[in-house]
């Protein structure tokens, strides 16, 4: 999923839900953060009081800080990282099969997620919620397909509906992977290993789009191919934000406090909104105005556009873009009150994540 369905649906259908404004950006901003979030390390020049720190050397700071990797670079490809980092929160395994490249596939009913999200839920932390929303959405926009650079991660015969996809970068993406196919496995094919679902660009991230592949069955050394059927994202995503329904529904029931008298929404008016054939960009506009238009926030909240550094930019008094966009900032000078920080609540919260992940993996013998 991308930013319109990870933050912009999240956060409308929180507030349709009643839950209030800041408890609604929390959860909505963590979910789309879990992207942006490519900070992995924090070295300060003076350890704020209350926050525990790893020692590095003689300086203190914050490790394993990222939730995300920096798309298709060198150091993308570490499989630590790919497994520490990108699987648990993008590629969560859905544990079928026997071999262990069938179980990292992720699927939305994988037994771990659901461990994981009862976890959130008893929690009562907003971040938390957003995060495993963040993950459950892409257990549906991204199933089938691996964290892990394996081969079962290979396709064959995309073949993408040109009507359901639009903007520029989208579509040229689309219509150069199917229509020159040998062009792409011949150089770029090459290129680019078998990670994620990259053998098929960006069309498991549109909401609209109908498409469909032959993937490798990963059964034997000899690929063996089969077709996956006409793929309806609309039907995915609908399926996916109403679990996520299921989730905040229990989650407000279970903590009353975070509710709220909001107008009413028809759910069939939010999911035609969800699944609109438009472009990312017309995306984000789009539903700014289906928020501010069901009185569901209004033009001048703070909420209604998501900026990546916002919470970064608050909580460190030397913030620079540049500076706090590298994978390891020294000396970083906390602001006052750090330890009450959003960025800082969402590390605590995607670090006992990681912590309630690690048990569930052992648990269910992935490895």
């Amino acid at each position: 999923m991308e930013i319109g369905s990870h933050y912009y649906a999240v956060l409308a259908l929180c507030r349709m839900l009643g839950i209030k404004k800041e408890v609604a950006y929390k959860i909505a901003y963590s979910s789309e953060f879990v992207d942006d979030s490519l900070i992995d390390r924090i070295v300060f020049k003076h350890p704020p009081r209350g926050v525990k720190c790893h020692m590095f050397g003689k300086k203190r700071g914050l490790d394993n800080t990222a939730t995300c990797l920096p798309i298709m670079t060198v150091w993308t490809y570490n499989q630590k990282k790919i497994i520490n980092t990108f699987i648990p929160f993008h590629f969560i395994p859905g544990c079928k099969g026997s071999l262990f490249n069938k179980k990292m596939r992720t699927f939305p009913d994988s037994p771990i997620l659901s461990s994981l999200t009862k976890c959130a839920i008893r929690s009562g932390n907003p971040y938390s919620i957003g995060i495993i929303l963040h993950v459950l959405g892409d257990a549906y926009a991204h199933q089938g397909f691996s964290g892990l650079v394996s081969r079962g991660n290979r396709v064959k015969s995309l073949k993408i509906k040109r009507e359901s996809v639009r903007g520029f970068f989208d579509s040229f993406i689309s219509w150069y992977m199917v229509h020159i196919e040998w062009l792409f496995s011949r150089i770029f094919g090459r290129i680019f290993p078998l990670y994620s679902h990259s053998h098929v660009g960006t069309v498991p991230d549109i909401p609209s789009a109908e498409w469909s592949y032959k993937y490798n069955t990963g059964i034997s050394f000899l690929p063996e191919f089969k077709f996956t059927g006409i793929i309806k994202n609309r039907e995915r995503y609908i399926i996916a934000f109403n679990e996520m329904r299921e989730i905040l529904t229990a989650f407000i029931e279970k903590y009353p406090e975070f509710k709220e008298e909001v107008p009413e929404v028809d759910v069939k008016v939010f999911n035609e909104q969800l699944t609109k054939v438009i472009s990312r960009r017309e995306s984000i506009i789009d539903w700014e105005e289906f928020l501010v238009r069901n009185d569901l926030l209004s033009d001048t909240d703070t909420a209604l556009h998501y900026e990546a550094h916002d919470w970064i930019r608050t909580a460190f008094k030397d913030y620079k873009r540049k500076r706090y966009s590298r994978p390891i900032v020294w000396n970083a000078q906390a602001a006052d009150g750090f330890g009450h920080s959003d960025w800082y609540k969402y590390y605590l919260a995607a670090r006992e994540y990681k912590e309630n992940y690690d048990l569930q993996v052992i648990r269910y013998g992935v490895y």
